[in-house]
């Protein structure tokens, strides 16, 4: 067997952070993601967050990259849109990418839901305290969400009293579940609008790093693509889908972000192999669609364990999430799984957001 044990690395899960990063975030017709985000403190908190859209376009006008028929090429996207919320002492708020959130201050207060369980809940989305206007996601959206905790002028600042879930949400009730990955904060934080997470001091960062690093390595324990799940038996087939996103993004030119994503792979008999593939922007893919070897016969065994990792010649560090896909007989159910993280980058990672007027 080659589970991993849990590894330490400076990214979480668990506990709340100063940013907040949803590696997946997917409204496409079939699927919508509820975000689910928490102040942890007994004080007012305020986050700027950004939408990072990149489906990707197709270079001929005829064609459509999400349906397949896309002749010329997908060239990926990146539509960044923002927006601010604000949360009251130990306030939790949600809403749904593909609708969005007005404030309105008459909202649902779901008591007729609580006396009668037998009715659905749709009247009780938006109850609670509105944590501010939340625009819906473009049509269609597969992408990213980042919040940053700031002041209540808008600068960043180390409080680490955000976290979150995401559920994506398909239209025949399937759900999949994972946590945001929260990135903590610790002083001096300078709150400019850049954003230093790990690294030394440098020109760039001269009060040095005011977040923790990104995870120097992912650690994906997966089935090999077209094995059977030991639960439902031989006629099933299980496939895993990866997310990942680069760390360093900048919001204020709206550059997307590349980064060649290195993978070592270990079979149950500790045989190795290797792929790679390069993200832009934002990836979201198939693990045999990045190469063959991913493959119950090229592995040999049913299971695996995937170290991922940036090149030494990238620029950034990456998060991520996986969903595996468990089919029989024509039937899907998903599962959203939080990935191990190992170490932690050595050179800095970059947010930069736009100036504040």
């Amino acid at each position: 067997m080659v589970w991993s044990s849990p590894c330490v690395a400076d990214t979480t899960t668990e506990r709340s952070g100063s940013i907040l990063i949803f590696p997946k975030v997917i409204f496409d017709g079939s699927r919508d993601t509820f975000i689910q985000i928490s102040n942890t403190s007994n004080s007012m908190v305020y986050a700027h967050c950004f939408y990072v859209n990149a489906v990707p376009l197709c270079t001929r006008s005829d064609g459509d990259c999400l349906a397949g028929t896309c002749l010329g090429e997908c060239v990926p996207q990146w539509q960044e849109v923002d927006f601010d919320i604000w949360l009251t002492k130990q306030q939790p708020t949600s809403w749904a990418a593909g609708l969005g959130r007005v404030t309105f201050p008459f909202d649902n207060n779901c008591l007729s839901d609580l006396r009668h369980p037998e009715l659905d809940n749709a009247d009780c989305y938006g109850s609670g305290i509105d944590p501010g206007r939340v625009p819906p996601v473009s049509f269609p959206f597969a992408g990213e969400l980042k919040c940053i905790e700031v002041e209540a002028g808008g600068a960043p600042i180390s409080g680490n009293h955000l976290k979150g879930e995401a559920t994506i949400v398909t239209i025949d009730g399937d759900n999949s579940k994972y946590n945001a990955v929260a990135v903590t904060g610790f002083d001096p934080n300078d709150g400019d609008n850049t954003l230093c997470l790990g690294g030394a001091r440098s020109e760039r960062c001269q009060s040095g790093a005011e977040y923790n690093a990104c995870p120097g390595t992912l650690i994906v324990d997966h089935f090999a693509a077209g094995a059977d799940s030991p639960l439902l038996g031989p006629t099933s087939e299980v496939r895993t889908e990866l997310t990942l996103t680069p760390c360093t993004e900048n919001f204020e030119t709206q550059e997307s972000t590349r980064v060649v994503v290195q993978f070592r792979i270990a079979n149950e008999f500790e045989q190795f192999f290797s792929a790679s593939t390069t993200v832009d922007c934002w990836g979201n893919f198939s693990l045999e669609d990045v190469n063959a070897v991913f493959g119950v016969i090229p592995l040999g065994t049913r299971l695996a364990q995937t170290r991922v990792y940036p090149s030494t010649a990238s620029q950034s560090g990456i998060v991520g999430v996986m969903e595996e896909y468990h089919t029989i007989a024509g039937v899907t159910a998903r599962a959203a799984l939080n990935l191990h993280e190992e170490g932690e980058r050595t050179s800095a990672d970059y947010i930069v957001i736009p100036q504040r007027p």
